[in-house]
């Protein structure tokens, strides 16, 4: 366990705030912020007073966009301003949550979001190491957490109709993905930038996943299509080789949806 804070960016959001839970469960001492606590990474505002002190800063921020340019220049400018007052005060790891397989060619050449997150990766990498006052990094990456399903019934709607396209994934739970940044923030930093991939404990194809939650929920009526890109389409987000397996399975988040209590997902 780490003797000094631990800062957790986007700590509000769905993936950080239960990464501050896990931590704090921990032990360690967790200082959550985001905007509304008055530390805009995209602004650079706030980072230097919030990382004094700190021996990990655990970076969840996120973008809702599938355009290239405008993730780019999200992912790419707040891991840059994080990275830089990181250094300057003197914590010796960075811990980035990201995507599994997201520098990939295929995919970063396909997918905008994963475009951007490539570009914070590649920004995290060149600001942090070799450099003066380094500090290790490293980029845990997961699979979809099974809350997937919920944005696949909502991404492309006619109505009462939701239209999936048909892709292989290895979901995983969300409290999994905490657990694991709780780990690597436990394991310490490397001498050399780390990559960890998590990923859930079953192949499953999104048309699957969609209907058995709308099943529970009573709609909307799902139709499911050819994903068009071929780098989605042929496995391109499955988990590779050497990935951290998490045992929970979507089933069991699934029968926490229907019986209306809080998942562990």
């Amino acid at each position: 366990m780490s003797g000094r804070r631990v800062v957790v960016l986007g700590g509000s959001g769905l993936l950080g705030a239960r990464a501050a839970d896990t931590l704090a469960g921990r032990g360690h001492d967790v200082l959550r912020v985001s905007r509304s606590t008055g530390v805009d990474a995209t602004t650079g505002v706030g980072l230097a007073a919030a990382f004094a002190g700190a021996g990990t800063v655990v970076d969840c921020l996120d973008v809702k966009t599938g355009r290239r340019a405008a993730a780019t220049a999200f992912f790419s400018g707040t891991a840059a301003r994080v990275a830089d007052e990181a250094r300057a005060a003197g914590v010796g790891h960075v811990v980035c949550l990201s995507v599994v397989n997201v520098t990939e060619p295929a995919l970063r050449s396909a997918l905008g979001y994963y475009a951007g997150k490539a570009a914070q990766d590649d920004v995290y990498r060149g600001r942090l190491l070799d450099r003066p006052a380094a500090a290790g990094f490293t980029s845990l990456r997961s699979t979809q957490w099974f809350e997937f399903a919920d944005q696949l019934l909502h991404r492309l709607r006619f109505g009462h109709l939701a239209v999936v396209p048909v892709m292989r994934v290895r979901p995983v739970a969300a409290d999994a993905v905490a657990e694991a940044i709780a780990d690597v923030v436990d394991e310490g930093p490397t001498h050399a930038a780390r990559t960890v991939d998590v990923a859930g404990p079953e192949v499953l194809d999104t048309g699957t996943m969609a209907r058995r939650l709308a099943e529970i929920r009573g709609t909307p009526a799902v139709a499911t299509v050819p994903m068009p890109m071929r780098a989605l389409r042929t496995g391109g987000l499955l988990p590779p080789p050497g990935a951290r397996i998490d045992r929970r399975t979507f089933a069991a988040w699934l029968a926490g949806q229907h019986s209306g209590k809080p998942s562990s997902s």
